[in-house]
């Protein structure tokens, strides 16, 4: 996926492992994938070798018996890897299709099973993503189309059967909710899956290879009344999920909330205080007042994160420097060139160089 989207074409290591970026962002990094309850009951209803499976992903062997559990990206990943392989010939994405129900309690599910239409549980699903991991979905406000982006820090690389699962639980959903057989329009993702013929018969729709992950619904599509909408039981549930998203956002610092929230803005050149105040739903002026009281600035979680981008473009991506200069807010290579040298006291080539990268 190019820099230019939620992620870059980074060089994978022999056995399709993602290259490693710098020990030091990850230390720094708090987000967690969330494992429920329902996984052991899904991997049953699959098919698929518990035991093998977390074996393979070198995860604990009890793992699945202590849900739910938070794991970081590396693990998170490493386990849906473990899943693809465990399937054989069988695509993880499809066999969860098959498998999913109501049962297989999660969140997002049940956001999204009480609500009205595909419409509102993408808003639903949106909003409180945050809870499953740092992965989230743009569900836009277009009256003509319903168009879901997911997005990530451009530091992650989650693996094509995650980001597959994640778009056919959208065409699972309203085919499920509406009892009618409903296509999108079009999928896109970075990437083709190898049983592409079967991915097409199941979504009935183009998948074509672009930077963004997204899936587009027609109108008449995603306002379809969903038979299993239930006001009564969406008002009981969510005053839990309201609750558990304070406490994750309580948790982490407000320079912690920037630094995330600088992640995906940096790219979008999105990343002014004023654009990140109003991501954390807070006026420039408190913005800057907890900053302080944290004992730092807004411009030095911004350089700080600057660097940590470009460590990361610059030892994981094929991209030229220009354009990395171009992604991280800089008008002029030079300039760049002179901030990274402040950052780490070496200029950006000798640094890829040294990484052993090639222009």
């Amino acid at each position: 996926m190019s820099a230019t989207g939620t992620g870059c074409m980074c060089e994978t290591l022999p056995g399709g492992q993602d290259r490693a970026y710098d020990p030091a962002m990850q230390q720094e990094r708090t987000d967690k994938f969330v494992l429920n309850p329902g996984w052991r009951i899904l991997l049953s209803e699959m098919g698929l070798p518990i035991a093998d499976t977390l074996r393979a992903a070198q995860l604990p062997p009890t793992l699945l018996d202590n849900l739910p559990t938070a794991l970081d990206a590396d693990s998170y990943f490493r386990f849906w890897r473990a899943l693809a392989e465990s399937s054989g010939d069988r695509e993880i994405p499809l066999l969860m299709t098959q498998a999913l129900d109501v049962e297989v309690f999660s969140p997002p599910l049940y956001a999204a099973v009480c609500s009205h239409n595909l419409r509102q549980a993408a808003r639903r699903v949106a909003r409180y993503k945050a809870l499953t991991g740092p992965i989230t979905i743009d569900a836009g406000d277009d009256p003509s189309r319903l168009r879901l982006v997911w997005q990530w820090p451009p530091t992650l690389q989650p693996p094509l059967a995650l980001l597959m699962s994640e778009i056919l639980f959208w065409v699972y959903l309203v085919r499920k909710c509406t009892r009618v057989l409903v296509n999108p329009v079009e999928i896109s993702v970075p990437e083709l899956p190898h049983s592409l013929p079967q991915y097409l018969d199941f979504i009935g729709a183009p998948i074509r290879r672009a930077d963004d992950v997204s899936v587009i619904f027609a109108s008449r599509d995603a306002d379809m009344v969903f038979v299993s909408g239930n006001d009564a039981i969406w008002s009981a549930f969510e005053p839990k999920l309201k609750q558990d998203l304070e406490a994750l956002e309580a948790s982490h610092s407000t320079s912690g909330r920037v630094r995330v929230a600088l992640m995906r803005a940096i790219p979008a050149d999105t990343a002014s205080a004023a654009q990140i105040a109003e991501t954390l739903a807070l006026t420039p002026r408190t913005l800057q007042r907890r900053l302080s009281e944290e004992g730092t600035s807004f411009n030095q979680l911004l350089n700080a994160t600057r660097a940590e981008l470009a460590r990361h473009y610059l030892t994981a991506c094929n991209l030229p420097l220009a354009e990395i200069s171009f992604l991280l807010g800089f008008k002029e290579p030079s300039s760049f060139n002179r901030a990274f040298l402040r950052w780490t006291g070496t200029t950006p080539e000798q640094f890829r160089q040294q990484a052993g990268k090639s222009l």
